[in-house]
């Protein structure tokens, strides 16, 4: 037995960074069913029509002629399931979230309805027009998709609620469509609950990854659906970052949510690569499961919860468990006071060495992962490799937080004490979940359920001794279970710019086992530590020397030709400058191109070439009311987006476009500005009104840019055809951009 013993002791180490490193295999949706009942989601069904509904797969961009095409066909296909869809077309216009931006268009929402007429409903949402620079196949064709065929195997059930599909327009350049359903739409005010199927990426697993509060009517409906994959952390990540959905502007308060998106393949998202044969039809058919079944699960039910919150994860896919988050936290507390209490007994002998084991294992986790990253960045400034190659990056994040663990026990001497070692790990780990409670309410659930499991042996360790033992290596088991799935999703949804914060979770969750590695001889622990900070040193030493782009995953690169009338030249411009250019690309310099750009472009002089050049027209001023009133019209002359840039030192407080109105946050500061944004066709002729207060600066000048995918001229085109094929365009791709001023 004792050869097997060191076996035993290095299999843990082995699981948790085989766990880590695969946990992506894990929520991986399920292959494509070969023949699906008639109750079933049909994959090849609802990838045929989306095929039919993209055509050539020509960018469609909110009110443009593609657009156009598009939506007949999408019509079509709705009317040939027997719906009769409703269209609702208006020039809408909506305020930024940062309040210093207007952002309209003219849109074409589509509306159609199952179950019973009026009463309560439950809206099903997905967007139908693209970026111009991607076919939007994934993003989202594959929403459209899920919601057609999702509609045609409804249509044949009982529903206690009715069922309301919107197919908004003109989410890309700001939610425009879904804002004009849900500020004039009556449909709106009968909603109860909302499923939208969204993506930002061609393939993986369908994920909830955003919910409402209070959330137990969502989680309820949710739960059961196949291969789910859900956690409450994510929704509350979410609602830190600036990224938005339709979601954003649909929802209202008691409103139950479940927003589902794909996030893997995030290379193709907003390029030409977001294409059929791009999207992968697992992903359909998982996003159709979970959309099918949850909607079923919303309109089979006439009355609604209780309204509580709850914390919640799925367990590698396979189950989900929720709790509500008081509970959770009393649990941590119970568990806090049970391994507090199991290193209080485990001896007194230098309690110290053991009590900061773990919170040194995370600090050196962080701090070799922090140089690792800072090293290549310094070494490959502009080029994020782990874009491209992401398991080298996640292997040496990995493997310092094994390091950290190692190097801990080895300095304080913690293994001198494997169960006093052990108990600390886990006060720690329940101390550091209550801490999440108060910040992060959502990942409790992932310290609360391997802590209860570890308390429930400590308790039984007073009958018998083992018993601790046995509790503290089943938590850690199920601790791994459940963390390596949510770093996997972390890996999608942020990548690693941060790979000291990857590091520190897989520290975390290594404070569970920290009492099996203590079992290490030290000699054993000494040898241990020099072969995994070895590995680690390998997998950085890949990531410095591996491609930071390839043809299967290419790095965004614009070529735009831009014109500025206010200084008289013309420039071409290749994107941030944060990125490093490719061969062939020489004389380009970091320059701002804009006043207000956040980060410098790659520029270099363009001889001058007439380009669309959007202007006002018959602009009058007045003054009315204590504010001075700026009316216009718009000429677009070709260019399909125009941005009117107004300096703050005019001090402008609302506008309206078409009739369309909003209103700015009033600035602190006088060197920004606030921007109107008007996108497609019905721009040309629009008639904007600008308000801003009589104390503003009149002369200060406004500038217009216009905004035109797919100019170019023969110097722009020149280097479109030397890009090299681990480079693509994204979001407005390729064109030109020009910038002129008035003084209105």
């Amino acid at each position: 037995m004792a050869g097997f013993r060191p076996f035993l002791i290095f299999a843990p180490l082995a699981l948790f960074f085989a766990a880590f490193m695969s946990a992506g295999a894990i929520v991986q949706p399920p292959p494509v069913r070969t023949a699906s009942s008639a109750e079933q989601f049909d994959t090849r069904a609802a990838l045929e029509r989306l095929a039919r509904i993209l055509g050539d797969e020509t960018p469609h961009p909110v009110d443009t002629d593609a657009q156009d095409d598009v939506r007949e066909r999408l019509l079509a296909e709705i009317r040939a399931l027997g719906f009769e869809p409703q269209l609702r077309d208006a020039f809408a216009c909506r305020t930024s979230a940062s309040g210093d931006a207007m952002l309209c268009a003219r849109v074409r929402n589509i509306v159609f309805e199952i179950g019973p007429r009026g009463g309560p409903a439950i809206l099903a949402a997905a967007h139908y027009d693209s970026v111009p620079a991607a076919p939007g196949a994934a993003d989202d064709g594959l929403g459209v998709a899920v919601l057609l065929e999702s509609a045609r195997l409804l249509q044949a059930r009982q529903h206690a609620r009715r069922i309301v599909f919107l197919i908004t327009d003109g989410e890309e350049p700001g939610l425009i469509g879904a804002h004009s359903f849900a500020t004039t739409d009556p449909l709106m005010d009968s909603v109860e609950a909302l499923v939208n199927v969204e993506a930002r990426g061609t393939r993986g697993p369908a994920v909830f990854f955003e919910s409402n509060q209070p959330n137990a009517d969502a989680i309820a409906a949710f739960t059961g659906a196949p291969r789910g994959v859900a956690n409450s952390v994510m929704a509350d990540v979410y609602r830190l970052l600036p990224n938005s959905t339709d979601v954003t502007a649909l929802t209202r308060e008691g409103i139950d949510i479940v927003n589902l998106a794909i996030l893997d393949g995030v290379e193709d998202y907003h390029t030409p690569q977001d294409s059929l044969a791009s999207l992968d039809p697992r992903s359909v058919q998982h996003a159709g499961d979970i959309a099918l079944y949850t909607l079923g699960r919303f309109a089979s039910s006439a009355d609604r919860g209780d309204g509580s919150e709850v914390v919640y994860t799925d367990i590698a896919s396979l189950m989900m468990i929720s709790a509500p988050l008081v509970s959770v936290q009393v649990a941590l507390g119970l568990s806090l006071l049970a391994a507090g209490f199991a290193f209080w007994r485990s001896g007194r002998d230098q309690r110290w060495r053991a009590l900061v084991s773990p919170p040194l294992a995370l600090a050196a986790a962080a701090v070799l992962a922090f140089v690792a990253g800072y090293g290549l960045s310094l070494l490959r400034p502009g080029e994020s490799y782990a874009w491209v190659h992401p398991a080298p990056a996640r292997a040496w994040c990995i493997l310092f937080a094994l390091v950290g663990a190692l190097l801990a026990l080895m300095l304080t001497r913690g293994a001198r004490n494997p169960t006093q070692t052990e108990a600390a790990g886990f006060f720690w780990f329940a101390l550091l979940g209550f801490g999440a409670s108060l910040v992060l309410p959502g990942m409790t659930i992932f310290y609360a359920v391997p802590a209860l499991v570890f308390a429930l042996g400590a308790f039984a360790g007073l009958a018998w001794r083992p018993a601790q033992s046995l509790g503290a290596s089943l938590a850690a088991f199920i601790a791994i279970m459940m963390w390596a799935p949510s770093f996997a999703l972390t890996e999608l949804a942020l990548g690693f710019d941060y790979p000291f914060a990857f590091a520190m979770l897989a520290a975390i969750a290594l404070f569970t086992c920290l009492g099996l590695i203590a079992r290490l001889s030290p000699t054993r622990l000494h040898v241990t530590v020099i072969i995994v900070f070895v590995l680690a040193l390998v997998s950085v030493g890949a990531s410095a020397f591996v491609p930071a782009s390839s043809p299967e995953r290419p790095t965004p690169l614009n070529v735009v030709y831009v014109r500025d009338d206010t200084i008289g030249d013309a420039r071409i411009s290749l994107g941030t400058a944060e990125r490093r250019l490719p061969a062939g690309f020489e004389g380009f310099s970091a320059e701002q191109l804009l006043p207000g750009d956040r980060s410098d472009t790659w520029v270099a002089p363009s001889p001058l070439h007439p380009a669309p050049t959007p202007t006002l027209e018959d602009v009058s001023a007045r003054l009315e009311d204590g504010e001075r009133r700026v009316s216009a019209r718009l000429a677009a002359a070709g260019a399909g987006r125009i941005w009117i840039r107004i300096p703050n030192a005019a001090r402008p407080l609302r506008a309206s476009l078409n009739g369309a109105a909003a209103t700015f946050t009033e600035a602190e500061e006088e060197e920004g500005f606030v921007t109107v944004i008007c996108n497609g066709r019905a721009c040309n002729g629009a008639h904007l009104e600008v308000i801003l207060a009589e104390t503003g600066d009149a002369d200060a000048d406004w500038l217009i840019l216009g905004q035109t995918p797919g100019f170019t001229t023969p110097e722009t085109a020149a280097l479109i055809a030397r890009r090299p094929r681990d480079r693509t365009p994204i979001q407005n791709g390729d064109g030109s951009l020009t910038i002129s001023a008035i003084a209105p």
